[in-house]
């Protein structure tokens, strides 16, 4: 979202940022709101709103979406509803119907009830201005995984009726963007008439400068893993220290996990942790001195669903990178593979790159670097966005001459 709001207003356009929850709890007086304002107002845009759900509009919103859907929704169709029933405050919305609105750009599907309902309050129904929405995964697969329960039935919905909701719900846009190569490949497939694009996710230019600048930590870092609280980190320091770390151990390595994945350690794999409880450093206030302290990267992943940032992150900084397939999930790998960047699944195979990207450290980080420039640098983001903005905007015109 950040390089979206860079994007635009690179572009010269005015940037507005909502907050539309899809939650029924995230009412105005919700104290979660506090801790997310930092981050809204470090994205960048010009305006920052946040859309509340409201008791009495959401009871209303409720009873109509089961009037809408005829109790033949799903689960996904109901956290659309949700999202749609949010309310901005007076003051925001006649804001917004003050400003010369040129596009939408809707950040997931679960939001784009909210921006559909508050395009036609603006400026009516029949308003063309063009709308692009960011897919963010195959949500009616991730509904499945949670087995999400659908509230009209009691129980959680089979995959393809929510992949009808989802499929449903993503004709409204004028083109879609993807942030994988699974996800663009698989909604060109359901949606063969739509304008698809894809467009990594890109790394802050001012984080990239601030890792360059930081002081080195105390230590310095052979291996560095960068883990928050998420189970597949969890799975993956297990099959690391269990698998792959005996090989290489008796290298005498200095190997660093930042995050709090070391809380959810102690308490799942309490042995392992125990065992090897000094590479755990825990929450930091600042990751640019870890980084810019590590000679290697790594990502031992085993598990997990979107695409990862922590190996693009590790491609900005030009960092030596060992990751297994997963750890490139969503990304092209055959791509990467003429870039000099290979996957390691093996355990053996991994302890051998690890030993070669520290031997060899001047042509993993160029590999990293190409790879970064290539694919993920916000040039190449912007120069996606900049099509897709076209290809919106065509679509909407062509549709206004239909109507007319």
């Amino acid at each position: 979202m950040q390089s979206q709001i860079q994007f635009y207003r690179a572009r010269g356009y005015e940037t507005v940022f909502i907050a539309d929850p899809f939650q029924w709890n995230y009412t105005r007086s919700n104290p979660l709101w506090d801790e997310l304002r930092d981050g809204f107002d470090e994205l960048g845009a010009d305006h920052v709103f946040l859309a509340a759900i409201e008791p009495r509009r959401f009871t209303l919103a409720k009873f109509e979406a089961t009037l809408r859907h005829r109790r033949r929704g799903t689960a996904l169709d109901w956290l659309v509803a949700i999202g749609r029933s949010a309310q901005l405050t007076r003051e925001a919305t006649q804001l917004l119907k003050g400003l010369p609105v040129a596009l939408f750009h809707v950040n997931h599907v679960f939001t784009l009830g909210f921006a559909l309902r508050l395009k036609r309050q603006l400026f009516g129904r029949k308003c063309r201005i063009p709308m692009i929405l960011d897919t963010h995964d195959i949500q009616s697969q991730m509904l499945l995984e949670k087995q999400e329960t659908n509230p009209w039935i009691g129980r959680p919905d089979v995959l393809d009726r929510l992949l009808e909701s989802e499929i449903a719900q993503l004709r409204t846009p004028d083109a879609l963007i993807h942030l994988s190569v699974n996800d663009c490949s698989f909604f060109r497939k359901e949606l063969p008439s739509k304008a698809h694009f894809l467009a990594f996710p890109t790394i802050k230019e001012e984080f990239i400068t601030a890792v360059k600048a930081a002081t080195p930590t105390a230590e310095p870092i052979d291996l560095l893993f960068v883990a928050h609280w998420h189970l597949p980190n969890l799975v993956a320091i297990q099959w690391f220290f269990e698998h792959v770390w005996p090989l290489i151990e008796s290298r005498n390595y200095s190997f660093k996990i930042v995050g709090r994945i070391g809380m959810l350690a102690e308490g799942q794999i309490p042995r392992l942790y125990e065992r090897y409880r000094d590479c755990f450093v825990g929450e930091v206030v600042d990751l640019a001195p870890y980084y810019g302290s590590a000679r290697c990267v790594i990502a031992p992943m085993v598990s997990g669903s979107g695409i990862s940032i922590k190996t693009i992150e590790a491609f900005a900084l030009g960092k030596a990178f060992v990751g297994t397939s997963k750890a490139f999930r969503g990304m092209p790998m055959e791509r990467l593979k003429e870039l000099g960047v290979h996957a390691y699944d093996e355990p053996q195979a991994f302890a051998n790159a690890i030993v070669s990207a520290l031997n060899n450290a001047a042509q993993a980080e160029h590999s990293s670097l190409a790879a970064y420039a290539s694919l993920f640098s916000t040039e190449a983001c912007f120069a996606v966005r900049d099509e897709s903005l076209k290809v919106a905007f065509q679509t909407a015109e062509s549709s206004q001459a239909m109507a007319r």
